[in-house]
């Protein structure tokens, strides 16, 4: 019985943080709309979308860019020029073996984008090159600085160093991994939810 009232208390902190930033999410909609907005006339444009994160927020980019290259609710609705990058493992383990993982998205990005194209960076922490966190990412946004690719980046506590990289980011202001992915989830749903309006 102690367990399942240390577990409650646990599990209502986590849902009661989860909703403050759901909530925080509803005061910060022109936010969304903007990167939403930002996105439209990216595509319009014909240029690409590239997505990725690490560990958790791989597999929430994964998630995002399912849901604009299938389908989302709007089952109609053109495949949309998202790419979800280091999705191959063969090109991923062999330059990470050979050369430098930190180094290896920046390297996709070389032969995968063009100017104008926008590079989507998804981090909880941000990056931090001091603690070595994210140093792939931070790579990765020094790379699209030089290459004139546009970053967008999703993130947490107070953005890191992708924040400086960043022509729009999102923060998510909390210490709380999980309860971060979770706030960008909703994100990624509500930008699927306008793109599914607009195409």
């Amino acid at each position: 019985m102690k367990i399942k009232k240390k577990l409650n208390t646990l599990l209502l902190n986590h849902i009661d943080e989860s909703l403050i930033k759901f909530n925080e999410t509803k005061e910060n909609l022109d936010k969304v709309y903007k990167i939403a907005n930002f996105f439209i006339k990216k595509i319009n444009s014909g240029n690409k979308i590239f997505v990725y994160g690490n560990g958790g927020s791989l597999a929430d980019s994964m998630h995002f860019v399912g849901e604009l290259v299938s389908t989302y609710k709007k089952k109609k609705r053109k495949s949309l020029p998202f790419i979800n990058l280091s999705t191959n493992i063969a090109s991923l383990t062999a330059w990470s073996n050979d050369f430098n993982y930190k180094n290896y998205i920046a390297r996709e990005l070389s032969g995968t984008a063009n100017r104008g194209d926008v590079l989507v960076l998804i981090s909880t922490s941000g990056g931090n090159v001091a603690k070595k966190q994210s140093l792939n990412l931070i790579e990765a946004a020094k790379f699209a600085k030089i290459k004139k690719i546009d970053l967008v980046s999703f993130l947490g506590s107070k953005g890191g160093a992708l924040k400086k990289y960043s022509k729009i980011s999102y923060i998510v202001k909390s210490n709380n991994t999980p309860v971060i992915q979770e706030n960008h989830k909703l994100i990624f749903h509500l930008i699927s939810e306008i793109l599914d309006q607009y195409y």
